[in-house]
């Protein structure tokens, strides 16, 4: 079997992974760029021949003020750091997206002698590459983003409410606001995705961050880990709330959600457009809209406006 053939294999295996199931613009979007790199190696691809060959844009798509490439490669780079951390941890081949490229390259694993498996120091010897750098550095960004999540997942769990205390309760005991509020939630089978923002900054934490701006800034490195406070504490409130209809919240980072994950499910945004990405390829309802405010204290900030107040 060629190199091309073993690496397209790979391929085949990442598209029908767990991880990626259900992510069908991702799935595209790696075998096109697999493809481009085996066909045309050395080759660069542009951000406007992606958006419109994979992900179907108009031909006026503008990259500098459209950053949705951007950000479905930085998912993409997530879920391939999640799959080898996982199902994935035996592959022989691994596959990497470096951050400023949209070349991905495809690396042997590095192959542990008997010998080197025998020694207890754990020094392995021998002329196996060894794993790149940035791959390491991907794998434990993704273990601080896991354990980020699963702090705000264990506050949720510790202040929920006994499940039959909160049955005990009752509908009726949710105020006659929330129950309009929520009352298409509450009715689906499915428990709704909570997607709260995660906005990308640029800088060091050590000298100071700020949002990124794709049209002026270099690609990297990014920052996409953080949320505020105000956030945290939404998701805490929200799940005391949910917790009065004896219902579940599944959580999860703007960043890390696609919109394959929107298709049959409900969906709670925090934050605004300018933080939670997503929202901005969300076609807008008609209940509610994005605006910035045009006078007043808060001129400049995004306001949410409402056809239908309760």
């Amino acid at each position: 079997m060629s190199d091309r053939e073993r690496n397209l294999q790979q391929i085949d295996r990442l598209v029908a992974s767990h991880v990626l199931h259900g992510s069908e613009s991702l799935c595209k979007l790696l075998v096109y760029l697999a493809k481009h790199a085996l066909d045309h190696p050395n080759t660069a691809l542009k951000e406007y021949q992606i958006a419109t060959e994979v992900l179907g844009r108009r031909s006026d798509f503008d990259p500098q003020s459209d950053s949705t490439i951007r950000v479905q490669a930085g998912r993409l780079r997530l879920k391939l750091a999640e799959y080898y951390s996982s199902e994935g941890a035996q592959d022989p081949i691994v596959v990497e997206l470096p951050k400023g490229t949209y070349i991905p390259l495809f690396h042997p694993r590095a192959v542990v002698s008997a010998k080197a498996q025998g020694n207890p120091s754990g020094d392995i010897l021998g002329n196996a590459p060894a794993i790149p750098r940035a791959w390491v550095i991907a794998v434990a960004v993704l273990s601080s983003l896991v354990l980020a999540e699963a702090a705000v997942i264990g506050m949720m769990v510790l202040a929920r409410r006994p499940a039959a205390t909160a049955h005990a309760a009752g509908f009726e005991a949710v105020a006659p606001a929330f129950q309009s509020f929520w009352k298409s939630f509450v009715s689906s089978p499915e428990d709704p995705w909570l997607i709260f923002s995660n906005a990308a900054f640029i800088g060091r934490p050590e000298t100071g961050l700020r949002y990124f701006n794709p049209a002026h800034d270099p690609q990297t490195p990014l920052f996409d880990h953080y949320t505020g406070v105000g956030e945290v504490l939404a998701v805490h409130s929200l799940d005391q709330v949910w917790g009065l209809f004896d219902r579940h919240l599944r959580v999860k980072r703007g960043s890390l959600f696609s919109l394959d994950d929107a298709k049959n499910n409900n969906l709670i945004f925090l934050g605004s457009p300018s933080e939670n990405l997503t929202l901005t390829e969300i076609p807008s309802t008609r209940e509610f809209v994005f605006q910035r405010e045009t006078s007043g204290l808060r001129k400049g900030d995004l306001a949410i406006l409402t056809s239908s107040p309760l």
